[in-house]
């Protein structure tokens, strides 16, 4: 197979949404990467730049709770079709692969250290003291507090993945994940609002200005 120019849309997508793929995904060169890619969905609605919600106190968990349902679905979708797409062409008889969770665990993570790597970049513009009104030290502390709370929550997703992919007949169990996946999105969600919700108005719109500029040089 020969190298796709273009990488996935959900690279461009964590500059302006923080919430990572969606999708599973796979970094090129990596065991399964292919399918991954062809098992791609990316989401009807982008998530704005921008926090959903008017204010810290009214979070708006109705459009959060959609945008998250949505990307549990996806996740869900993307593992079931890279499940069964692997399965075909996997030997039956192979011991190694009889936990596809395990045999492409090393996988998984790759993708998501290198998720976490394209957030780390954003997290970096956002502490970036050439910005107009960089964050005050108050600010610096609760971008610290959201950057931990996205890689915890990040990996626990990755984890649930390879459990997904572990199980015998995870389609018996698709509401299951459905709701777990959704609450750990919803999570993404809640703490990214919470933060640029306590940013002040110059700093926010300083930082999406940078991120809305960034992808845009990446597009």
């Amino acid at each position: 197979m020969g190298n796709f120019v273009r990488p996935f849309p959900i690279l461009f997508f964590i500059f302006a949404g923080s919430i990572s793929a969606h999708s599973l995904w796979i970094p090129e060169g990596n065991l399964g990467w292919e399918v991954a890619k062809d098992c791609y969905v990316p989401l009807k609605k982008e998530i704005p730049p921008g926090a959903i919600s008017p204010n810290v106190i009214n979070l708006d968990r109705i459009k959060m709770g959609e945008y998250a349902k949505e990307s549990a679905e996806h996740r869900v979708a993307s593992l079931e079709c890279f499940r069964d797409q692997v399965s075909k062409t996997l030997p039956a008889d192979d011991p190694e692969t009889k936990d596809l969770g395990e045999y492409f665990q090393s996988s998984l993570l790759a993708g998501n250290e290198k998720e976490e790597s394209f957030f780390s970049y954003e997290w970096r513009i956002l502490l970036s003291d050439s910005r107009p009104y960089p964050l005050t030290p108050g600010e610096v502390t609760l971008a610290k507090q959201w950057f931990e709370s996205h890689l915890e929550i990040k990996k626990e997703i990755t984890n649930l993945s390879i459990e997904y992919l572990s199980e015998k007949n995870p389609k018996n169990k698709h509401e299951r994940y459905i709701d777990l996946f959704t609450g750990y999105y919803g999570s993404l969600l809640r703490e990214r609002d919470k933060f640029l919700l306590s940013l002040s108005l110059e700093s926010l719109k300083s930082y999406t200005d940078a991120l809305k500029h960034r992808k845009e040089k990446a597009e």
